[in-house]
């Protein structure tokens, strides 16, 4: 593990998670759930399976481990506004709202509140991120092999 590979892992998480507001935009205008993506768990995206496997293991960057925090957050707000607008109990999953069909108001309320929530804890996390990276940047190479456990 070297600097450059956490640097472009933090860079490609970025995108990743911005993904994650477009697909709730889409379940606001009422996009068919087809053509969704349908949530993960937040140790199944390229950012969380680096976390697990080798994250932790960066000692000297404290904020990973709050950042593990918001990250969790991001996918349980993706997963609640998917889920509350597409059935799961039901095979197939039936579409709640379609496009076709009008929200009602309070409904559309709060899932706007829901993906409100969502847009948030990203931008939180990139911010967070823009951070993390800047300081793993300027980390002398010896100081930043001491931050790893071994």
């Amino acid at each position: 593990m070297n600097k450059q590979h956490i640097i472009k892992t933090l860079r490609q998480a970025k995108p990743e998670h911005i993904e994650w507001i477009r697909e709730g935009q889409k379940i606001l205008q009422g996009e068919a759930q087809t053509h969704l993506q349908k949530p993960i768990e937040c140790t199944a995206c390229n950012f969380g399976k680096w976390f697990d496997q080798e994250g932790r293991k960066l000692v000297n960057i404290p904020q990973l481990l709050e950042l593990e925090t918001l990250h969790k957050e991001i996918h349980q707000s993706y997963t609640a506004l998917y889920y509350m607008t597409f059935d799961r109990r039901k095979k197939p999953r039936s579409t709640v709202i379609t496009a076709n069909s009008e929200i009602p108001v309070n409904e559309k309320r709060f899932r706007r509140n829901k993906l409100k929530q969502l847009e948030k804890k990203t931008v939180k996390m990139i911010v967070a991120l823009n951070k993390i990276e800047e300081k793993v940047a300027a980390m002398k190479d010896q100081d930043f092999q001491s931050g790893w456990f071994v």
